[in-house]
């Protein structure tokens, strides 16, 4: 079930993404794209971080890590090196084995991520 919100997550996105950049581009003003792609961006990674949760712990349920999920996802990401760990930060910092709950913030801290980059090298 958690799969189906996550690849409806990521379809919203694509909507999103096309209404704003093809369809009603001139009747909107700059903040208003900048907001709506924000929000397709939120639903983007947190579509993909359910997504890539789900798959972690199906891959440890399989192997027999059932004990504690987040300790040993934490453990196979640190594996993997510093790109992973650069973009799967939230594996490593919230403890919880809800793929939910992992992808809800793993989107939101991206997000803030965003606007701080935005408002750093955007400023207007």
């Amino acid at each position: 079930m958690k799969q189906i919100l996550y690849i409806m997550a990521i379809l919203l996105t694509i909507i999103i993404a096309m209404i704003v950049l093809f369809f009603r581009h001139d009747e909107i003003n700059e903040f208003q794209i900048a907001i709506r792609l924000l929000a397709a961006f939120f639903l983007l990674v947190f579509g993909i971080y359910g997504l890539y949760a789900e798959l972690l712990f199906k891959k440890l349920r399989m192997s027999g890590k059932t004990n504690n999920l987040c300790v040993e996802a934490s453990y196979l990401i640190q594996k993997r090196g510093i790109l992973s760990k650069a973009l799967l930060f939230p594996f490593l910092k919230i403890k919880s084995s809800n793929s939910l709950i992992i992808s809800f913030f793993g989107a939101l801290a991206w997000v803030v991520i965003a606007l701080i980059i935005f408002h750093r090298f955007f400023k207007s």
